[in-house]
């Protein structure tokens, strides 16, 4: 057992740097007095750790010594390792995802080296539409370093100047966002493409130990869906257009259509639809044609005959 924590401890410190005896006890789940005679033992046997005092002091190893197989990263290699399959994001946060393939892949095990190949030639993720434009994120790589470094950075958002605490960035489809705590230490979500300007400020700030970013970003898009209008129309679908359904960006149901869905005598089914307004839901359900039909609201049917009669007298005119 005390080889391979031995082992751990050298791995840990190759990674990581000065790392206090603290947290290396608590991460091999021994007492620090434990991490400090492991430390000893290491050094007599003629490895380079050693124990350094101070604020930034610390138990390091010499930067030059090696676990076999175990390449040391600095920060920017590391993000470029978690990246190196996603090319396309690397570039946006300013990361060099193909010094990955130059340096570090040949530095690792044989076997490791061979499975990290096989994952970035067999994935391939590109986080945009096929017709949709991406949007403009010239503030993404400042942000980006200000998430990284936990610095506070000026932001104008849509032309309101406000300082935030980075915590965090969300790719959503294709569009990126900013978690950050705000004035009062209130989370919010920013939308890149609509950062006017960032300033990087040179305070540095602590991360909330509790913070999770995955629960936060649930949270927020909770509550936004929530905050969301709902506009219900009700229709009623010709069974061979169920499939149709599926083109719909808003309001679109469950699909497959759950059994005990109500259907009339010619298995049309009566759905209850909901968009954000009524003007989107004309737009969606116009592209479905005449297998659905709209039965109420009566403004929503009254605005659909009015937009079909339009479109049937753009036609019928021989010009």
């Amino acid at each position: 057992m005390r080889a391979v924590r031995l082992v751990e401890l050298l791995v840990r410190l190759q990674l990581r740097g000065a790392t206090s005896a603290t947290e290396l006890a608590s991460a091999l789940d021994v007492s620090a007095r434990t991490v400090y005679r492991d430390v000893e033992a290491l050094s007599a046997a003629g490895v380079p750790v050693y124990t350094e005092v101070g604020r930034n002091g610390g138990i390091r190893i010499d930067p030059a010594y090696r676990v076999a197989g175990l390449p040391r990263l600095d920060t920017p290699e590391a993000r470029g390792v978690l990246f190196a399959v996603v090319p396309a994001i690397a570039a946006q946060l300013g990361l060099d995802a193909a010094a990955v393939d130059r340096t570090l892949l040949p530095a690792m095990e044989a076997s490791t080296e061979t499975a990290a190949r096989t994952v970035r030639d067999r994935l391939l993720v590109e986080p945009t539409h096929w017709f949709v434009p991406q949007d403009d994120t010239p503030a993404l790589a400042d942000v980006a370093t200000a998430v990284w470094e936990s610095r506070e950075v000026r932001l104008t958002y849509r032309g309101t100047d406000v300082v935030v605490r980075p915590l965090g960035l969300i790719l959503k489809g294709d569009k990126w966002y900013l978690l950050g705590h705000a004035q009062r230490g209130v989370d919010r979500l920013f939308r890149l493409s609509r950062i006017d300007a960032v300033e990087l400020r040179d305070l540095r700030f602590h991360r909330p130990p509790d913070f999770d970013l995955a629960e936060a970003w649930t949270a927020l898009r909770q509550a936004f869906l929530d905050s969301i209008p709902e506009y219900v129309v009700t229709v009623r679908v010709a069974p061979a257009a169920e499939p149709l359904l599926a083109m719909l960006e808003e309001g679109r149901p469950e699909l497959p259509l759950p059994d005990d869905v109500e259907r009339d005598e010619h298995g049309w089914a009566r759905l209850d639809l909901r968009f954000e307004r009524p003007d989107r839901a004309a737009r969606h359900l116009l592209r479905l044609g005449a297998e659905v039909e709209v039965l109420a609201p009566p403004e929503m049917r009254e605005r659909m005959r009015d937009a079909v009669l339009g479109l049937a007298a753009l036609y019928l005119d021989d010009r």
